[in-house]
């Protein structure tokens, strides 16, 4: 008997789309929870990318900062994914703030990123694509201010099952997002854990400058744009890149570049540039971001 999404789910609205499928916001109808569910058609040429993503998310079962998942299903023709549900991303709240995150907000989230992303390499993964998208907000009591690392689709083993780093490889095709790549990405280079470092990096430099060098950049197809991006990235220094923001990102991005392939990254190292940022311009680790502030003085121009 075939899984009956409706006699258990109700869905409530469409919340995104991709080439991988749609999601959908959704209700339990007994407990009454609300739920993410993602439905991708089933494909017999390649590997099903919510397939993986749910095998790679039972490694991180009640990890901090990762969703609970409740159930997968497959089906005749596609395959049902089924998480809590989460807020906003952060490209989404970046928005909502008019492109302006202060540094307070950027370093409760940075410490938080880094967090979640040492715990998935710590398990033997690496994401592969590292985007403001791919980073919620919760909205539970006791997880509103935490940040969740989602999309697991495209992550990859980079520890091989005989316990050893897989091996260097420089004919690969492109994977993850053109704006947040790192440069050995572009170049067809295996990626590995300092590329993840790299990206969340642009992710921290964008929040704080507002746009990125290679941003609107344009061309007559996805190959001419991907090349336009690649050349402003690998000709603009790092000094030029972090000009104008606090010198810890700058010294983020070098000790990302000069990691080596199998390398693993200084984690304590990076967070402590910002935990001791934060403390040096006296911040209070209140978990209150700047969408906060703005949503409550939107509320209270309402009630005038």
């Amino acid at each position: 008997m075939p899984y009956n999404l409706k006699r258990h789910y109700k869905i409530i609205k469409r919340i995104g789309e991709g080439a991988f499928g749609k999601v959908y916001k959704g209700v339990h109808l007994k407990t009454g929870e609300l739920v993410a569910i993602k439905i991708e058609k089933k494909n017999t040429k390649t590997v099903n990318r919510l397939k993986h993503e749910s095998l790679v998310y039972d490694y991180f079962k009640n990890s901090v900062g990762f969703p609970k998942i409740y159930n997968f299903i497959e089906r005749n023709k596609d395959l049902i994914f089924i998480m809590e549900f989460l807020g906003p991303n952060l490209e989404e709240l970046y928005n909502f703030c008019n492109k302006n995150f202060t540094l307070k907000t950027v370093l409760m989230i940075g410490i938080q990123i880094l967090n979640r992303i040492e715990k998935l390499h710590n398990n033997g993964f690496i994401h592969r694509d590292i985007k403001p998208d791919n980073f919620l907000i919760g909205i539970n009591n006791n997880k509103k201010g935490r940040i969740f690392i989602i999309d697991l689709g495209l992550s990859k083993k980079y520890i091989t099952s005989s316990n050893k780093h897989i091996p260097y490889n420089d004919h690969k095709s492109f994977t993850g997002s053109y704006r947040y790549s790192s440069i050995r990405n572009h170049k067809g280079i295996e990626q590995s854990r300092r590329d993840d470092l790299e990206s969340i990096g642009y992710m921290f430099i964008y929040f704080l400058t507002h746009k990125l060098p290679w941003q609107g950049l344009g061309g007559k197809d996805k190959e001419t744009k991907k090349a336009n991006i690649y050349r402003v990235k690998k000709e603009i220094p790092l000094k030029k890149l972090c000009k104008g923001i606090p010198e810890e990102f700058l010294t983020y991005m070098k000790h990302c570049r000069m990691l080596k392939f199998t390398d693993k990254p200084n984690y304590k190292f990076l967070k402590n540039l910002f935990i001791k940022l934060f403390k040096q311009k006296k911040y209070k680790l209140d978990f209150i971001y700047d969408w906060n502030i703005i949503a409550r003085k939107k509320k209270n121009l309402l009630k005038l």
